[in-house]
């Protein structure tokens, strides 16, 4: 199968792993999981900030069981506490 490109923005403390924007390649009717695995396979050190991440889409956040949609980039959300 062809595999699409997603364009990642990351935010916080997933720069630190994966700079401001990473791309994965994932397959049509993959769901947003698939696009967390690929990161995890990446860079696994992150996989305990992916875990708890959220990924919005055009403003909107999104469920990891959802399908793809067809924009190629998503934004990355890990979790962050305010003072």
């Amino acid at each position: 199968m062809d595999k699409t490109p997603i364009k990642i923005i990351c935010f916080a403390g997933l720069r630190k792993y994966f700079g401001s924007e990473v791309t994965v390649l994932v397959e049509k009717g993959d769901s947003y999981s698939k696009v967390i695995d690929e990161l995890k396979a990446i860079n696994p050190e992150a996989i305990e900030v992916l875990s708890s991440c959220r990924i919005a889409v055009n403003e909107d956040f999104i469920s990891l069981d959802e399908l793809l949609k067809p924009e190629n980039i998503i934004f990355l959300i890990p979790p962050s506490s305010g003072g």
